[in-house]
């Protein structure tokens, strides 16, 4: 069945657009068929793809019952976008009034939503009628948020309003901790934190990484922009969590859209993290869509795991010294030469 997935937290600037654009081109990468609506005003997720203003949005679709189909561009191979516009500011008074005000995009979407695997949509940081609706029309819930005390207690209000919208916290499929730093032991402190309130709901965290700004500057996804990134090792991981939540298989990509190997989704397993992060495990490899020799994980023992005391074993993938433990998944990784991005 088609996932609808509502990225949404009240709060601002902790990740939504960026996880959102990212975890659609990650889908797309594997296979998937992608729609992302954006129903926030500002109309940050075509910049993001580096696209100019469309000729119809989804005012159109909203306001004006135009056909979803009639007003999406192909922003990527596998991506198309509903693009928002500044008129959605006037427009959700008008949709106030209506009598099924709070599923309109619900209804919109009822004919379309088969054509794609997963439909993205991005809310702003409120309580809206437009993401009212996004949360009517989403079978599932992702909710990205800084690793910073201000966002945490907005998660209790979130959950509160998802309860009372859906009836349910079952939408809630994800908690993904954004901006984490590895140097700062506020950071480790929150994610600790965050983890034994809400348990396997979090996930790892997405590391902080200029590269994923610059990338949004350039209206280039995180794979496009620098795929050996932390950023994009982050969300392939993540991506790679979300296919397994939704049983999602890759498939295979037609050869007149297929990706060279340095911009496919990149391996987490392949570029460890560099710092170390408490359980839950490391997510599933992801599955790169061009064919790559395996590396041999069997190298030679350089020390004791610093977790469980057992001998690490050793292995260089891709200009990276990897140390990793296969009974505690302790892993580290040093660059065999050169400056980390």
């Amino acid at each position: 069945m088609p996932r609808v997935i509502a990225v949404t937290n009240f709060k601002g600037g902790i990740g939504k657009t960026t996880t959102t654009v990212n975890v659609a081109a990650g889908f797309a990468i594997k296979g998937a068929s992608v729609l992302v609506i954006d129903v926030d005003p500002q109309s940050n997720v075509r910049m993001c793809f580096g696209h100019a203003e469309p000729r119809r949005s989804l005012y159109d679709v909203l306001i004006d019952n135009k056909k979803i189909p009639d007003c999406v561009v192909q922003v990527r191979p596998n991506i198309d976008l509903l693009a928002s516009s500044d008129a959605l500011l006037q427009a959700q008074s008008d949709i106030g009034k209506r009598p099924d005000w709070g599923r309109v995009l619900e209804n919109a979407l009822r004919p379309v939503v088969r054509n794609y695997d997963f439909v993205l949509i991005d809310c702003s940081a409120s309580l809206t009628v437009l993401n009212l609706n996004a949360l009517m029309a989403a079978s599932d819930i992702i909710v990205p948020t800084a690793l910073e005390h201000l966002a945490l207690q907005g998660l209790r209000q979130l959950g509160r309003n998802i309860t009372r919208i859906k009836g349910t916290m079952g939408a809630l499929r994800m908690i993904i901790p954004t901006m984490f730093d590895g140097r700062n032991r506020q950071s480790h402190r929150l994610l600790a934190s965050l983890r034994e309130e809400y348990g396997t709901l979090v996930t790892d965290p997405v590391r902080v990484n200029v590269r994923l700004s610059e990338a949004t500057a350039e209206g280039k996804t995180i794979y496009e922009y620098d795929p050996r990134s932390n950023g994009a090792i982050d969300y392939a991981a993540l991506v790679e969590k979300l296919s397994e939540v939704f049983n999602f298989q890759a498939k295979p990509m037609p050869e007149q859209v297929a990706q060279p190997v340095n911009n496919g989704l990149p391996n987490p397993a392949r570029t460890a993290a560099p710092v170390e992060i408490p359980p839950p495990p490391q997510p599933a490899l992801v599955s790169n869509l061009q064919a790559e020799e395996k590396p041999n994980f069997r190298g030679p023992v350089r020390e004791e795991c610093p977790h469980c005391g057992r001998p690490l074993e050793q292995v260089m993938l891709a200009g990276y010294r990897v140390y990793f433990c296969d009974h505690c998944k302790y892993k580290r990784q040093e660059l065999a030469s050169g400056v980390r991005r």
